[in-house]
């Protein structure tokens, strides 16, 4: 089956790595998977412009488990 899209969100984790001491996007996404049980992809996959300082979210997931990670990144960043 062709699938019918997706939605993404594109993020600035660069404030959050400085609070929390982390290098870039690619360490960020590592400590919320470890931290928060969420996987986002580092910018890095997608170009070279600034990526570093970028994360991708994936919202194709049902609410119940958006709302669960965005509790539970919300607790780390606290």
């Amino acid at each position: 089956a062709m699938p019918d899209g997706a939605f993404y969100a594109w993020a600035d984790c660069s404030e959050a790595c400085r609070r929390l001491g982390i290098a870039d996007s690619w360490d960020f996404s590592y400590e919320v998977m470890r931290r928060a049980h969420v996987a986002v992809t580092p910018g890095r996959d997608f170009g070279t412009a600034q990526t570093h300082n970028f994360i991708r979210f994936s919202t194709a997931s049902s609410l119940s488990q958006l709302q669960g990670a965005v509790t539970r990144l919300k607790a780390m960043l606290a």
